[in-house]
């Protein structure tokens, strides 16, 4: 059976390599239907059949193909959650209130009282009772859409629901996945939503240089030198979607998780260190999700946040500008390996989720209508 004539005819269609498609269908042989009594003309003859099932799925979803590399992943957030605990609150506080603003029902069941959502987009759950969990997660990296010339760009990508719970996400690796572009081709960035086809598989056929070269080239403009976080927190403190990237050396990171599942590493400015041992570090907050996979005295990149809140010492002023890590690389040549742990019984511990939400109302993720791709070599 020629299979070259169907895979070059659906890489076109797809956007995807024709070796991409080779190996899904060598996997479907020798994995899905190792186990099966066919011949092997009939079980090419069902890889196939397989694939056809699997791209159909895909192309039913505007989501297209991009290579690139995930740089930060955020919390998993429950969007539900305090929106049901705020209007659990009201119905035990005055049931009367409550059912005539819409806030519950006459059983005191959570409802979605939100007629629109931040953007001024019509709610269609509005009324409706509110869901028990809705996971959302938002994700950024570097990327370029597979087969068009063009140079990589940052993207940030919200994914939701089962997607965000339980998705593998591999980072500061080469990965091909499929998303629903939000962008124009004049934005700087791109703007995804996750799909139901979107998984991050990741690929040695992609010829991308090494992470810190990818952060350099396509991040620069987010690089803030350590001894100028402070500076940049000012101008930036007002955009809910800042993020920097900042080149420093780790000093301590801490054995303890605090109440809401996150741990303490802190970055020192060499230059001010060398010249000052008592210059102050810059404490970053690390989520459990993210596998701090060297030991301190090693120099990373870190993907994040910054905030700021109230002095420990002096409630009516500022505290230390403070960074809520999304992603940390930590450089091959200046990575201090971690030593193997001794074997120990340890009583689990029981963490508490966080309580921190977003700042508005995410709108769902909509689907909009396909992109047609030119078949062109990337740029990485």
């Amino acid at each position: 059976m020629d299979t070259k004539v169907y895979f070059e005819k659906w890489a076109e269609k797809l956007s995807i390599a024709v070796e991409d498609i080779q190996a899904e269908f060598d996997n479907i042989i020798n994995v899905d239907l190792k186990d099966f009594e066919l011949s092997v003309e009939d079980k090419e003859k069902r890889a196939l059949q397989m694939l056809v099932l699997h791209y159909k799925k895909q192309l039913r979803s505007p989501a297209i193909g991009f290579e690139g590399m995930i740089i930060g992943v955020g919390d998993l957030f429950d969007m539900s959650r305090k929106l049901r605990q705020t209007a659990m609150d009201a119905f035990r506080e005055n049931p009367h209130d409550a059912i005539e603003n819409g806030v519950t029902d006459a059983d005191g069941n959570p409802l979605d009282n939100r007629a629109v959502f931040g953007s001024g987009k019509e709610n269609r759950q509005f009324g409706k009772p509110l869901p028990e969990h809705n996971y959302i997660r938002n994700i950024v990296g570097v990327a370029l859409r597979a087969n068009v010339e063009e140079a990589p760009k940052v993207f940030t990508m919200s994914i939701s629901g089962d997607k965000a719970e339980n998705l593998v996400i591999p980072v500061f690796t080469p990965v091909k996945f499929r998303a629903i572009n939000k962008s124009d081709d004049s934005d700087t960035q791109f703007t995804l939503n996750g799909s139901s086809v979107t998984e991050f598989v990741v690929s040695d056929k992609i010829q991308m240089p090494a992470p810190q070269i990818v952060l350099e080239k396509v991040c620069g403009h987010m690089m803030v030198p350590l001894n100028e976080l402070d500076e940049y927190h000012k101008t930036a403190k007002d955009d809910f979607n800042r993020l920097s990237v900042t080149l420093a050396d780790v000093s301590m990171i801490g054995e303890n998780v605090t109440s809401v599942g996150n741990r303490m590493m802190v970055l020192e400015d060499m230059a001010a260190s060398m010249d000052d041992l008592d210059a102050p570090g810059t404490t970053c907050w690390v989520p459990e999700s993210i596998d701090l996979d060297f030991g301190e005295g090693s120099k990373v990149l870190v993907i994040g946040k910054t905030s700021q809140g109230k002095s420990r010492d002096d409630p009516n002023e500022l505290g230390e500008v403070m960074i809520n890590v999304m992603g940390v690389y930590a450089l091959p040549e200046y990575k201090i390996e971690l030593e193997p742990e001794e074997e120990e019984v340890e009583e689990s511990v029981e963490s508490v989720e966080d309580d921190t939400l977003p700042d508005a109302p995410v709108e769902p993720v909509s689907e909009t209508k396909p992109e047609v791709q030119t078949d062109l070599s990337s740029g990485w």
